[in-house]
């Protein structure tokens, strides 16, 4: 491996942005506020769940609707572990004794998540694909909000699940992770290490079929690949990211509530990934940082931030349908004088496809 090559490989810099994030994250040149550690931690989360997300939408080219759900069944699954619970269900008791071990919490998250993401994916991936398996994973999440909303019992409800206490790290004081400097550091490690797991899928022989799908899953198939079997695993696989994006949101938090498998939630996945870059790797941990810096700064001066941020969200997708990534792509590869004759060039030549006027007649364009 060249220098080159060294020099611009996605992890490294994924390691230099982390290192960088909790030092201007949240800051503000004009007031002069520095960065906020804990929004740094929040982009981290995100960015691992989005680009969770990603691994399905980016290199599959499947769009799910509900994807938030995994990361709702992490998170409530770490909170009932470390809180434990008890509640009747058909007329038995099932009880669980409170217990802070993380490592028990995130093997529990995993198991759960990868078992709803097993069903759905064998019931939903081989009879849908387009809108309909948009719709339907938006309905299969939806089961998992009303289910948190109203198992009071279970989830305490709209109220949620609240005082969860963040773990002990082997050979560390108790109490160490309630720093937010610690804590960024231990989210940053696990963040860093899934995503080269990530990496890894992404580049290996498993991601190149998946790319073969997702520009065309019929000469996929016709090349002898099972193309349900690779969408089911990718599903599945895309389901374990969130899981820990969960694990890691509710030691965070403190709490967990409803709102986690919301459809709004799942929609800033969307957004997220797009605003960053689909079909990148760094996409949407990028997006995940401008989402929540627009965030941060925008909520300061208007209670209507969420407008705003929709406003920003259209006018990247018009100036850039491959997302800041692919601008900065363009940009380095054509130059910006170059880039921006590229995208008139682009759109003159556009136009010239479209038929005449005089072409067009009363029923339409003529034969």
């Amino acid at each position: 491996m060249n220098a080159r090559r060294v020099l611009t490989h996605p992890l490294l810099w994924t390691a230099v942005v982390f290192a960088i994030l909790p030092h201007v994250a949240g800051a503000n040149p004009f007031t002069g506020a520095a960065g906020f550690v804990d929004i740094a931690t929040t982009m981290l989360i995100f960015g691992l769940l989005a680009s969770g997300f990603n691994l399905l939408l980016g290199h599959v080219g499947e769009l799910s609707f509900g994807h938030a759900m995994f990361f709702a069944i992490g998170a409530y699954t770490t909170a009932l572990t470390v809180k434990g619970f008890s509640v009747q269900v058909f007329g038995l008791t099932w009880s669980h004794g409170a217990n802070e071990n993380m490592w028990i919490s995130l093997g529990l998250s995993l198991l759960f998540v990868f078992i709803w993401a097993v069903l759905l994916g064998r019931l939903i991936v081989p009879r849908s694909s387009g809108v309909y398996y948009s719709m339907i994973t938006l309905a299969f999440a939806q089961v998992i909000y009303f289910t948190a909303f109203t198992w009071s019992d279970l989830t305490h409800g709209e109220d949620g699940l609240q005082g969860i206490s963040r773990p002990v790290l082997p050979g560390l004081p108790p109490g160490y992770l309630t720093d937010s400097t610690h804590l960024y550091t231990f989210t940053a490690i696990v963040v860093f290490a899934c995503l080269c797991v990530m990496y890894w899928i992404t580049v290996s022989p498993f991601g190149t079929v998946l790319h073969a799908i997702r520009e065309n899953k019929v000469r996929a198939r016709f090349l002898g690949y099972d193309v349900n079997k690779y969408r089911v695993n990718a599903f599945v696989l895309s389901a374990i990211f969130p899981a820990i994006a969960g694990w890691l949101w509710t030691y965070y938090q403190q709490s967990i509530n409803p709102d986690a498998s919301s459809v709004g939630y799942s929609g800033n996945l969307v957004m997220m990934s797009l605003l960053g870059g689909v079909q990148t790797f760094f996409g949407p941990i990028l997006g995940s940082i401008v989402y929540w810096e627009l965030q941060n700064n925008i909520s300061q001066l208007t209670k209507y931030w969420e407008a705003w941020i929709g406003i920003v969200f259209v006018v990247f997708v018009l100036a850039g349908p491959r997302g800041i990534m692919g601008i900065l792509e363009d940009a380095r590869d054509y130059g910006l004088t170059g880039f921006l004759s590229r995208k008139k060039r682009e759109a003159i030549e556009a136009g010239k496809e479209l038929p005449a006027v005089d072409e067009i007649g009363a029923g339409g364009i003529s034969q």
